[in-house]
């Protein structure tokens, strides 16, 4: 199926550069500017820096590592693989975990980093309100971000149009739409990086123009203003930054690999696990001429048969495949010569021994990056959605951990993109001048795509307050030391605490050890209900006997000294 096939013919050109999106964004930053900071060499230079491995034969290249002829092949390539059930699976557990919702129910976080912007309190509402205006009421990030994480896992990158109002630009961003990763193109500068504009091909004969003026002059290409399009790739690239080696480039060897195993696993099996019949027929002191023809004779008996063909009125001599499930009947001489019929045993075995396909489906899943304990979990029939076996983050296995760290990592491409949208956002609506904020100010997250990091808070929380308890007691240490050092509290938090350990005795939350004391000599034990606050003064009256005792004996010792003297 050609990937062009839905696009529109026309000669008549498609104008969709609105001049809205001149110098807006990143394109407002001045080439002299980038050039400063780009040094002297090209970034991506044509020609150099092959990503294929080299064949030993035409079979490996043609079959396990083909060459691949443009970006068009690659994403036809990518997307047939995606086909693939294992393939799939992956890449639809993918998109569950980078898109999970919070115990609100939001996708998306919105962070203030400069701490000038957090002291105005209006500053921040004002931002939070155009924050969830935009992606929450008007692009609806809920529906969109499924079908964006599935594009840019499965083709490397993805591409969107942001749609403005027309006429009334000082509204900021209306809505995005995902545009066809087949049809997209893009020319940038080799020294500094920077996209000088986007193209879309209308039709797959269009070919990619020389310059910018040459692709407005083209009715088959759609020029795009840098600002207009946004691009997430997967930031791995061949011999030029048009070249994308998306999440399933290294797929592409282990995959093949699997699919030539199976096929010619299925194909053994099928011609050599049946049971095979052995004629041996009985030709006595026939010339080998005449036993062969014999042979012949009784060999088409067996496997054709005459049938009328009712459509025709003829009858018809054509072989009969299912002969060989009727039964034969052989007439023997009286001293028991004549054919004979036996069965030669085929490869049941094939069918249970799996092994070499494990093992390649193994190495699919390992670059995949997949957790390897969720592959195992499959192979041996076990249930591999429990994610956590316990409560221990000891029991979070180093695969799980890894996999949650790369789409941490995928994750932190797409907020980084979904800020330039909203700072573009606030760029029509006049608020990024008026607050003069920079991607530095702000910070867009997703949710974690496990809950290993809370796990791992916990575990930290605990261990830390475990070794405070332990020492917190003991003369030789200091309590501001050891919140400091272990709890990791600041001056603040440490004051902090000290002031609401206040508000605890005003408020009647927490009494003194006098008030405690008091309150058991008034109450009879058998009257008085134990509560926290009696308890600790009870622990703290059991923990002064044993000094009271000590006391005692040493004064007796001395007493008996005396006496001896």
């Amino acid at each position: 199926m050609n990937l062009f096939s839905f696009f529109r013919k026309t000669d008549d050109r498609v104008d969709e550069a609105i001049k809205a999106f001149s110098k807006k964004g990143d394109d407002a930053i001045s080439t002299k500017f980038l050039e400063a900071r780009a040094g002297e060499g090209s970034e991506f230079v044509g020609g150099y820096g092959s990503t294929s491995l080299s064949s030993f034969n035409m079979f490996y290249k043609r079959y396990i590592n083909k060459q691949l002829q443009n970006e068009l092949a690659r994403l036809k390539e990518y997307r047939r693989m995606a086909e693939l059930p294992e393939i799939a699976d992956v890449v639809e557990d993918a998109v569950i975990e980078s898109s999970q919702l919070d115990e609100d129910d939001r996708l998306l976080n919105f962070v203030i980093v400069s701490e000038e912007l957090v002291k105005n309190q209006n500053i921040v509402n004002n931002l939070n309100n155009e924050f969830d205006e935009l992606f929450y009421n008007r692009i609806n990030i809920y529906d969109k971000i499924e079908d964006l994480l599935r594009t840019y896992f499965i083709d490397g990158k993805v591409f969107y149009e942001r749609i403005i109002q027309d006429g009334n630009r000082k509204n900021g961003i209306i809505d995005i739409k995902k545009l066809p990763t087949e049809s997209m193109d893009f020319v940038y500068d080799t020294k500094t990086g920077k996209i000088m504009a986007f193209y879309q091909y209308l039709n797959p004969q269009a070919k990619k123009p020389n310059t910018i003026e040459e692709a407005k002059k083209d009715p088959s290409i759609v020029l795009f203003y840098p600002e207009q399009i946004g691009l997430v790739d997967y930031g791995v690239y061949g011999k030029s930054k048009l070249d994308v080696l998306g999440y399933l480039e290294k797929v592409r060897v282990p995959f093949n690999q699997l699919k030539l195993l199976e096929t010619s696993v299925i194909i053994y099996r099928i011609i050599r696990a049946p049971e095979r019949f052995v004629f041996k027929i009985d030709t006595g002191s026939m010339p080998r001429e005449k036993a062969l023809k014999y042979v012949e004779k009784i060999k088409s008996q067996f496997t054709k048969k005459q049938t009328f063909d009712p459509s025709t009125g003829r009858l018809t001599n054509e072989p009969e495949v299912m002969s060989i499930l009727e039964n034969f009947f052989i007439p023997t001489s009286s001293d028991g010569r004549g054919s004979d019929i036996s069965t030669v045993g085929g490869n049941p075995s094939g069918f249970t021994n799996l092994d070499d396909i494990h093992y390649f489906a193994k190495k699919l899943y390992r670059a995949l990056k997949y957790p390897i304990s969720r592959v195992n979990a499959k192979f041996e029939n076990q249930d591999s959605s429990v994610l956590f076996a316990g409560t221990s983050v000891g029991d979070i296995s180093r695969d799980e951990v890894k996999w949650a760290k790369f789409l941490e990592r995928q994750q932190t491409r797409f907020c980084n993109e979904l800020r330039n949208l909203f700072l573009l956002h606030l760029e029509f609506k006049g608020l990024k001048s008026q607050y003069d904020l920079d991607k530095s100010k702000i910070k867009i997250t997703m949710n974690p795509p496990s809950f290993y990091k809370e796990k791992q808070i916990q575990h930290f929380l605990e261990t830390r307050f475990s070794n405070y308890s332990i020492l917190a007691n003991s003369p030789e240490f200091s309590k501001y030391f050891l919140l400091k050092k272990f709890m990791k509290w600041t001056d603040e938090d440490i004051q902090e605490n000290a002031d609401s350990m206040k508000k605890d005795f005003e408020l009647g939350l927490r009494q003194l050890p006098e008030q405690v004391q008091q309150g058991t000599e008034q109450v009879p034990p058998e009257q008085s209900e134990p509560t926290q606050n009696t308890q600790s003064g009870e622990e703290e009256q059991n923990q002064e006997k044993p000094k009271g005792r000590l006391k005692a004996a040493i004064a007796k010792r001395r007493a008996e000294k005396e006496n001896k003297q």
